[in-house]
């Protein structure tokens, strides 16, 4: 049974166990809609256009947000890798960062930045940023030691080290920051809409929500989980030509 099958076999068992728990009237159907309901929900939205535009404005968001954090975590990594000093700096400001909920930001962007996608994209680029630089600088800066005398044996200057060696061989843990930071890109999307937004799909959970429309409630919340998928699957495509020798290399070992 091939990866693919046990996943669809799992989900099938899950809307089974959802299906048989709606219908049995142990939870009121005014709450807990069956998996038809929700289904039809979906489609009465798509067909408004409603749950397209929501949609629309949170994934465009939360990638927005995501590649600016990835760009800007990888960047001070590097710079802190280089400059040990900058490391050391900047340590207090990211355990601060590690502390604060992006939630918290909210009130204090508005006033910044007014509800304007600057603020929704800052409150993800904050959420996602520490996500990758705390990776990549551990990555960075734990080379192993071998590449590093074979670099400089080479006649390599610690610049060049750095961006030839020592980049190359992080990628990996990088992309599993990245993985991790995707997800708390659109949570952090959602979330932002949720409390200051006037679209988007944490809006209009909202929306749903507090006008009692259960079952397209249960619509939205399906739609940012099959976001969170889309997501996590754009950075697998994307970890493949930068990072895909570790898995090449894995495969060999494991042949061995």
């Amino acid at each position: 049974m091939n990866s693919w099958l046990k996943k669809g076999v799992g989900v099938g068992l899950f809307l089974l166990i959802w299906e048989g728990i709606a219908l049995s009237g142990l939870v009121s159907n005014r709450y807990f809609p069956t998996v038809t309901q929700i289904v039809l929900a979906a489609r009465e939205m798509l067909q408004s256009g409603e749950l397209l535009q929501a949609e629309g404005h949170t994934l465009m968001r939360a990638l927005v947000g995501l590649l600016l954090a990835v760009a800007l975590g990888v960047s001070f990594a590097l710079l802190a890798a280089f400059y040990p000093l900058l490391e050391r700096m900047w340590a207090p400001l990211v355990e601060i960062m590690r502390s604060v909920p992006p939630a918290a930001l909210v009130p204090l962007g508005i006033f910044a930045l007014g509800l304007t996608p600057k603020l929704f994209i800052g409150i993800v680029v904050f959420a996602a940023i520490i996500m990758v630089y705390m990776p990549a600088l551990n990555a960075l800066t734990n080379t192993e030691p071998v590449q590093i005398n074979l670099a400089r044996t080479l006649g390599y200057s610690r610049l060049e080290t750095l961006f030839v060696v020592r980049l190359p061989a992080a990628w990996p843990e990088i992309f599993t920051g990245i993985r991790v930071a995707a997800g708390s890109a659109l949570i952090a999307a959602i979330v932002s809409e949720m409390l200051a937004g006037k679209d988007g799909l944490g809006f209009l959970l909202f929306d749903t929500a507090f006008s009692l429309r259960t079952s397209a409630m249960f619509a939205v919340l399906l739609t940012a989980a099959l976001n969170g998928i889309l997501l996590n699957q754009l950075v697998v495509w994307a970890r493949r030509p930068i990072a895909g020798w570790q898995d090449t290399l894995n495969r060999l070992g494991d042949a061995l």
